[in-house]
C-alpha cells in the first residue's frame, strides 16, 4: 500500500528555518505539487481539493491572521486565504521547475497542511441531483482505490458526502418518496449519505443555503 491516502492525508512539511524568518517556515514549491499532482489531471471532473492551514494540535491555535506567500520568477504572489484558513494554491508547471518556495506565517511544527477531497459544487450552490452526487462518490471511490494500489480490496469506501453550509442550514430530499429533510449538525454539515436506495430514486437536493464547501469521507 502506498505510504498515504487521500481519505486521511496530512502534509507534514520538513521545517527550514534557515530559510525563514523567525515565526515562519519555508518550503519548496515542490512539496505542495507532488501531493497535489496525485489529484489533478486524473480525470476527477466531480471533485474538489480542498487544502487548508491547520494546527499541529488542537489546544495550540495558530497565529492569526494566516498568510501565505509563493516567491517564484515573477516576484512574490500572496496566496488567498479563506474561511478555515482554506487556501488556494496554483497547480504551476513553471513555478515547479523554477525551483520556487512557499512561505506560511507560521512557526515550524505548529501547524498542517490539510488536503480534503469534496463534491465539485458551484459557488452559491443551493440545487444538487442526487445522480451527481453519486457520480461524486464513485470518483471517489476509485481515487482511493488508486491510491490503495494492491491492497485496493482493503481500501474503504465512500460513505458521506458533508455538505458545509451553516448550523440552521437544512438540506430537503425531493423525490417519488415523497420529501424528507435533513439538518445541520453542530459543526454547520448535512450528511447525505451513499445509499443506494436514494441512487435509485434519484430525489433533488433543496439547500436552504448557499453551500460553503464539500467534503467526502469513508466515516457515517
Amino acid at each position: 500500500m502506498r505510504r498515504s491516502s487521500w481519505f486521511a492525508l496530512v502534509l507534514c512539511l520538513v521545517p527550514a528555518a534557515s530559510l525563514a524568518a523567525p515565526g515562519s517556515h519555508t518550503a519548496p514549491y515542490k512539496e505542495f505539487h507532488d501531493q497535489m499532482a496525485r489529484f489533478y489531471g486524473q480525470g476527477h471532473d466531480r471533485l474538489a481539493l480542498r487544502l487548508s492551514v491547520q494546527p499541529a494540535k488542537d489546544d495550540q491555535p495558530l497565529a492569526s491572521p494566516v498568510s501565505m506567500l509563493v516567491t517564484a520568477p515573477e516576484g512574490t504572489v500572496p496566496l488567498a486565504i479563506g474561511d478555515d484558513n482554506e487556501v488556494d494554491i496554483p497547480y504551476r508547471a513553471d513555478w515547479l521547475a523554477a525551483g520556487a518556495s512557499v512561505t506560511v506565517n507560521q512557526a515550524p511544527g505548529t501547524y498542517n497542511m490539510k488536503a480534503q477531497i469534496g463534491m465539485k459544487v458551484p459557488a452559491g450552490t443551493t440545487r444538487l441531483a442526487y445522480a451527481d452526487v453519486k457520480a461524486a462518490f464513485d470518483q471517489f471511490d476509485r481515487l482511493i482505490e488508486n491510491e490503495a494500489g494492491v491492497a485496493s480490496f482493503l481500501a474503504p469506501s465512500a460513505k458521506t458526502l458533508r455538505l458545509f453550509c451553516g448550523v440552521d442550514c437544512t438540506v430537503t430530499l425531493e423525490g417519488t418518496k415523497g420529501s424528507r429533510v435533513l439538518r445541520a449538525d453542530a459543526r454547520g454539515r448535512v450528511n447525505i449519505p451513499n445509499d443506494k436506495a436514494l441512487a435509485k430514486e434519484n430525489p433533488v437536493l433543496n439547500v436552504s443555503r448557499p453551500v460553503a464547501y464539500t467534503v467526502l469521507t469513508t466515516k457515517g
